[in-house]
C-alpha cells in the first residue's frame, strides 16, 4: 500500500505542475500537499525526492523544495533535439500516411479551426499530441519515438506555458496546418521544412513569456 501511496501522489504532483497548478519557482510546501492530497509525509517525501531526480523539482539547503524553472537555454536545447528527429520524422511520414488517416486529422483540423484553437486550449493540446504521435509512429524509428516520448511531459510543459503568449496558440495550430498540407501533398521535403519551422518556433516563444516578478513563491496559504 505504501508503494501505491508513493505512486499516486508522485503522479498527481507532476499532473499540478504539468497543469501550471504549482508554477515555476513556486516552494511546495508539504504541509500543504499533506492536506491536499490527503495522504501522509512519507509519501510526499519520496514523491518529491523523485521529482527531483527527473528534474522537475530542486531542493536549496536551508529553503525548501521549489519547482523547476526551466530556463530559455533548456528549452532551446529541447527544441534542437526535436527540431532534428521530428523534421526526420515528418519526411518519412509524408510517404507512408493512409489517406484515411489523413482524412481523420483533417476532419479535426477544421472543426478546430471553426471552434478556434486558442478559444479551445485543451482540445488544442489532445490534437497536437495525436498528431505529433502519428509522426512518431509513421517514422518507424523505436530509438526516435523513445526519445521523442521521454521528452512528451517537458513538451506539454512548454506548450502551456507558451500559451501565455498572445496569439501563439493560434499560430502555432496554423503551423501544425501547414505540416499536415505538406503531408497531404505527399511531399516530404516540405513536410519536414514545415516542422522544422513549427519547432523552432517554440523556443522563440518561449523566449516571450512574460516573467514572474517573484521566481520564488511560498505555497503556504
Amino acid at each position: 500500500m505504501p508503494d501505491l501511496a508513493y505512486t499516486d501522489t508522485y503522479r498527481k504532483i507532476k499532473e499540478g505542475i504539468l497543469a501550471m497548478r504549482y508554477e515555476p519557482g513556486q516552494k511546495l510546501s508539504e504541509a500543504k500537499l499533506v492536506a491536499d492530497l490527503g495522504v501522509g509525509r512519507s509519501p510526499i517525501r519520496s514523491a518529491l525526492a523523485r521529482l527531483e531526480r527527473d528534474g522537475w523539482v530542486r531542493v536549496l539547503p536551508q529553503q525548501g523544495t521549489f519547482v523547476r524553472k526551466f530556463s530559455a537555454e533548456d528549452v532551446a536545447g529541447m527544441s534542437e533535439l526535436r527540431l532534428l528527429l521530428e523534421a526526420h520524422a515528418a519526411s518519412v511520414a509524408a510517404a507512408k500516411v493512409t489517406s484515411e488517416e489523413l482524412a481523420s486529422l483533417r476532419e479535426q483540423f477544421e472543426v478546430l479551426k471553426v471552434r478556434g484553437a486558442e478559444r479551445n486550449f485543451d482540445e488544442f493540446l489532445a490534437l497536437d499530441d495525436r498528431f505529433h504521435g502519428l509522426v512518431y509512429r509513421l517514422a518507424n524509428n523505436p530509438l526516435i519515438t523513445k526519445i521523442l516520448r521521454n521528452l512528451r511531459d517537458q513538451i506539454h510543459w512548454v506548450r502551456v506555458i507558451n500559451a501565455a503568449v498572445p496569439g501563439r496558440v493560434d499560430a502555432s495550430f496554423a503551423e501544425m496546418d501547414r505540416v499536415l498540407i505538406a503531408l497531404e501533398r505527399r511531399d516530404g521535403e516540405a513536410a519536414a521544412q514545415a516542422m522544422r519551422q513549427h519547432i523552432g518556433n517554440i523556443a522563440i516563444s518561449y523566449q516571450e513569456v512574460p516573467t514572474h516578478s517573484n521566481e520564488l513563491k511560498v505555497d503556504e496559504t
